[in-house]
């Protein structure tokens, strides 16, 4: 083939451990053609990054060849000179990557002391082709093609998690390498970011470059030019265009046998955890869980100040679980860092537990965050020199909890309850992504904290091992744990108590999100702006029939009945996340019934009406929705009067 720009054959990897050797890759033939959009699709565990470091000659090759063409050498007589990667010394594969390769790792890789301009130069330093104006340049260019303009000389720790996998992508473009070699790049990203992300590599694959992507996520699999599904080590199919309904079946098979495997293991997973159900050393729990009050954080670096909570009040119940939404860069990783106890506030007040945890001192509050919070960071952080076992046990060691001797039975129950128990005793590097994230939520838990946060959990795992994650955390706080996860998967909300959404720094109002979840972020936050609460006390009148109405209602806590002069039964009885006003800010103006709290009091969320028709002027989706509300209640009003006078 003379298009083959790479060539994949017999290529195995084995790593050596103390438990034996395990065999990851098990002879995988493969070309990759010049230009192509090649998918590699599989579940955690399967071989998906394995496979990508050898293509990439980050790891080395146990047997087998792996052949790179050059673009430049590529003709059509077929007079190809390969280079074999796994014969180049450390020094020969650091140049041959430095032109030909750009590699976006799933957990970015920046260094935290440069900006985004100087980590987007860094790989045309390494290859000697570092021009101070013309790199900047270039840096510049590749800021504004993932939309980071605007951000160019923050550090890393300034922006967001999904910002600094989009810059990494610039990075991997820097020196204009023919291959982009990308290890789950849309995992850790909200929906609409991981579409531009998408959108980016498919016209950087228009333009001539081959891209080849490792994902777990099968809703992808038919955009790639071309997709292999790799289980256990071993290519089981090479999935053409012509494939798709044989694909779809492979699929349908794998989500019926999670369902099936999932209510099997349902009584295995319930008695899995014998912790000590929620109580931390020193958390009060007739208090708030966590507890923000006007907490603000501001960053100061060369380009000025950026704030990036905007004064937020927060208040989690022990025994919740929550989710925290938000697109990239809204501020859901910087909040979580106030609440662990990892950044400081630039002010405010950060209650755990009724603890006020930046009264403490560097040491202490390292102490108690080991002993009361569990954190599962979006990129693991195991140590890479000890086994999973190990790692599971050192927050036990560093907090002084549990006997010696029980440590490592309580590691390894951990483990077996996240599906690791075969692995205690592999090192991290010999395990998938999504198995040593598994591994860094059995070690949140190992000092049974009563608190467990966790950013992005299930980024980086597949269908089924996100499903096994979700359900321990449900579990887990139906047994007293207070669980709060960061998550851009829209899809886990439903599966959590209470989702909080945050954007541009600040707190959605949750009455707003609940009435109208058809309006984007920024427009939910536009809203807060402008509404105002109160409570109305039982009985009392909300909007009188006949009287004009000046604003859209939403119902926050409690409920409203409605009903029409001269009737007895109440019309309608709305509840939390209803709203009421929309047919008569639609139509005439003057309220069709009388509204009033029903029961007890009744918290109301009020926007003005000219705010109301700004917002429906924004979001046709929003007025669909309104619409469709309000012509099934004339429809329903009109039956219950017809029914009224028969009676």
């Amino acid at each position: 083939m003379t298009d083959t720009i790479l060539q994949l054959r017999d290529v195995k990897k084995i790593y050596n451990t103390g438990a034996g050797d395990f065999v990851a890759l098990k002879g995988i033939t493969l070309d990759v053609a010049k230009g192509e959009f090649l998918g590699i699709v599989g579940k955690s565990g399967a071989g998906k990054t394995t496979l990508l470091n050898m293509i990439s000659g980050v790891s080395e090759i146990s047997s087998g060849e792996v052949l790179f063409v050059p673009p430049e050498q590529l003709s059509s007589n077929g007079d190809l000179k390969p280079v074999s990667i796994g014969t180049l010394n450390q020094d020969e594969l650091a140049v041959w990557r430095g032109k030909n390769l750009g590699i976006v790792y799933q957990s970015f890789e920046l260094l935290p002391q440069l900006d985004l301009v100087n980590n987007i130069m860094l790989p045309q330093e390494f290859a000697g082709h570092y021009q101070p104006a013309i790199s900047r340049e270039k840096a510049m260019e590749l800021l504004d093609i993932v939309e980071l303009t605007e951000h160019a000389y923050k550090l890393p720790a300034h922006i967001s998690g999904g910002q600094k996998q989009r810059v990494a992508i610039a990075r991997a473009l820097v020196n204009d390498p023919p291959i982009i070699a990308a290890d789950e790049p849309t995992g850790n990203l909200d929906s609409v970011t991981a579409e531009t992300i998408f959108q980016i590599f498919t016209k950087l694959v228009e333009g001539g470059k081959t891209l080849i992507m490792v994902t777990h996520d099968m809703d992808l699999a038919a955009r790639f030019t071309r997709r292999v599904l790799i289980s256990d080590g071993e290519l089981v199919d090479d999935l053409s265009d012509d494939d798709a309904s044989e694909e779809e079946e492979i699929i349908t098979i794998s989500e019926e046998q999670v369902i099936k495997e999932n209510d099997d293991n349902e009584g295995a997973l319930l008695t899995a955890y014998t912790g000590r159900q929620g109580n931390g050393d020193n958390i009060d729990t007739s208090q708030p869980a966590i507890l923000l009050e006007d907490v603000v954080k501001t960053y100061v670096n060369a380009a000025g100040s950026f704030e990036a909570l905007k004064g937020v009040d927060m208040r989690i119940e022990f025994g919740q679980f929550v989710s925290l939404v938000g697109k990239s860069g809204s501020g859901k990783s910087t909040l979580l860092n106030m609440l662990t106890g990892i950044d400081h506030p630039t002010s405010g007040c950060v209650t755990i537990g009724g603890e006020d945890i930046y009264s403490m001192s560097e040491s202490i509050r390292a102490l108690w965050r080991g002993r009361n919070v569990g954190i599962v960071f979006q990129f693991f952080q195991l140590l890479p020199t000890l086994s999973l076992l190990e790692n599971t046990m050192l927050p036990m060691d560093y907090c002084d909890v549990y006997a010696y001797n029980e440590r490592p039975q309580r590691a390894m129950e951990l483990l077996k309850m996240v599906g690791l128990e075969e692995h205690a005793y592999d090192l991290p590097a010999s395990v998938s992504n999504g198995q040593q994230q598994a591994a860094a939520i059995a070690r949140s838990l190992a000092t049974d904290p009563p608190i467990i946060v966790a950013d992005e959990p299930t980024g980086n795992l597949d269908s089924r091992s996100a499903d096994v994650v979700i359900r321990v955390f449900r579990e887990l706080a139906a047994r007293g744990k207070t669980i709060l996860i960061v998550t851009h998967d829209p899809s886990l909300t439903s599966r959590t108590d209470r989702n909080i959404i945050i954007s541009d720094g600040e707190l959605i109002d949750p009455a707003i999100a609940r009435a109208l979840p058809s309006l984007d972020h920024p427009q939910m936050l536009q809203a807060t702006h402008q509404v105002e609460k109160r409570v109305f006390e039982p009985g009392e009148m909300i909007l009188r029939q006949g009287e004009p109405v000046e604003q859209f209602f939403m119902v926050a806590n409690g409920r409203v009945k409605v009903n029409s002069k001269g009737m007895d039964k109440a019309v309608a009885c709305l509840e939390r996340g209803q709203f009421f006003g929309e047919v008569e800010l639609m139509g005439d103006g003057n309220a069709l019934a009388n509204v009033q709290a029903d029961g007890s009091p009744a918290e109301v969320a009020m926007l003005p009406k000219e705010h109301f028709y700004q917002i429906m002027q924004q979001s046709p989706e929003t007025v669909e929705l309104l619409k469709r509300v309000a012509n099934e209640r004339r429809a329903e009003n009109l039956s219950r009067v017809g029914l009224e006078v028969a009676s």
